[in-house]
């Protein structure tokens, strides 16, 4: 018999699987951090200016190829 397998428990129903679940769960959970409210609000500025620069950058290269496609066709 192979060895390296682990052993099935035998006998162990659906209520047994998801109790020991949510118990694993419940011990994760305890071991979470979150961060305070300077970190939140500094990373989340951090999101907002980053996504206001893509903006602008795509916009910039939107109305550009605009402006190409533009002449290209009433050439």
């Amino acid at each position: 018999m192979d060895e390296t397998r682990p052993k099935q428990q035998a006998g162990v129903g659906l209520p047994q699987k998801v109790s020991g679940f949510y118990r694993e769960f419940k011990t994760e959970m305890k071991k979470v951090t979150y961060p305070g409210r300077k970190e939140t609000v500094s990373t989340t500025a951090v999101v907002i200016v980053t996504v206001l620069v893509i903006v602008l950058f795509l916009g910039l290269v939107d109305y550009g190829l605009g402006r190409i496609v533009y002449s290209v066709l009433n050439f």
